[in-house]
C-alpha cells in the first residue's frame, strides 16, 4: 500500500518535471517579462540544463495540518533524466533514465518500472517535446514578490494545469535568483504537497550512472523490465 500511496503522490509532480527536464521549454513573450516573477521562470527553463539539490517534502491535509515528512537529494539532466532519492524516514528511490521511470522501495525489495509517457500522455512531454509554449499547458499567472517569516524575498508564479484530467488542480513555484526553490502542488482533495530545495547547484556536471537502473538480484520487479519486456 506504502508503494502504491507514494506513486499517487509522485505522479502529480512528474508531469511537472516534465515541463522542467524537456529542452526547449519557452514562456510565450506575449506573457513573458524579463523583469517579472514569469521572466525568472523562464530564464530557469532556458539556461539551467543541470541541477543538483537536497529537498524536504510535506504533505498537507486540507486544514494545512501535516500529514507526512520526508527528505532526501534529487539530480536532474535534461532532457527527461532524474534521480530522486528518498533518505528519510525510509529509503526509497526514482530514477527517469529518459525512457524509463523505475520505483525501488528498499524495504520492502520491491522495484515499479513505467514508460516515461505513461506519466505525460499529451500534455507537458508531447507539447514542450516540440517547443510548444508552456500557455499550451498551463495557464501562468505571475505572484510577484513575496517575503517569507525568515525574511527571505522570492518571486512566485502559479501554473494552473488546463487539462481537466490532471492531477493536481494548482501549482505555485516560488523562485530566488532564478532556481525553483520551493514547490506547491494542490490536488483535487485540497491536499498540498510542498517541496523545499535547498543546497541547490545549477549546471554541475553529473556522473551518468545516477541515471541508470538495475534491479537489485532478488527484488520484485512488477512493469517493464530493461528489455521491455513485462512483469506481472
Amino acid at each position: 500500500m506504502r508503494s502504491v500511496k507514494r506513486i499517487m503522490i509522485y505522479r502529480g509532480f512528474l508531469s511537472l518535471f516534465s515541463l522542467l527536464l524537456l529542452s526547449g521549454a519557452a514562456i510565450s513573450a506575449e506573457t513573458n517579462n524579463p523583469s517579472s516573477a514569469i521572466g525568472h521562470l523562464d530564464r530557469f527553463l532556458q539556461e539551467v540544463d543541470t541541477l543538483t539539490a537536497n529537498f524536504q517534502q510535506t504533505l498537507f491535509d486540507e486544514q494545512g495540518r501535516s500529514l507526512e515528512d520526508s527528505r532526501g537529494v534529487v539530480y536532474l539532466t535534461r532532457p527527461k533524466r532524474f534521480h530522486w532519492e528518498y533518505r528519510e524516514p525510509y529509503r526509497q528511490t526514482i530514477i527517469a533514465d529518459g525512457k524509463r521511470i523505475w520505483f525501488y522501495d528498499e524495504e520492502l525489495s520491491q522495484v515499479i518500472v513505467k514508460p516515461w509517457d505513461s506519466f505525460s500522455p499529451n500534455t507537458p512531454a508531447a507539447l514542450l517535446a516540440t517547443g510548444g509554449a508552456i500557455e499550451d499547458i498551463f495557464t501562468v499567472r505571475d505572484l510577484g514578490s513575496r517575503t517569507g517569516d525568515i525574511g527571505t524575498t522570492r518571486q512566485w508564479v502559479q501554473l494552473t494545469p488546463k487539462s481537466p484530467e490532471a492531477t493536481f488542480t494548482r501549482i505555485k513555484l516560488g523562485l530566488r535568483n532564478e532556481t525553483i526553490e520551493i514547490m506547491e502542488l494542490l490536488d483535487s482533495f485540497g491536499q498540498t504537497t510542498r517541496l523545499v530545495f535547498s543546497e541547490i547547484a545549477t549546471n554541475p556536471k553529473l556522473d551518468p550512472r545516477l541515471f541508470s537502473f538495475t534491479p537489485p538480484e532478488g527484488a520484485d520487479v512488477v512493469g517493464l523490465d530493461a528489455q521491455g519486456a513485462e512483469h506481472p
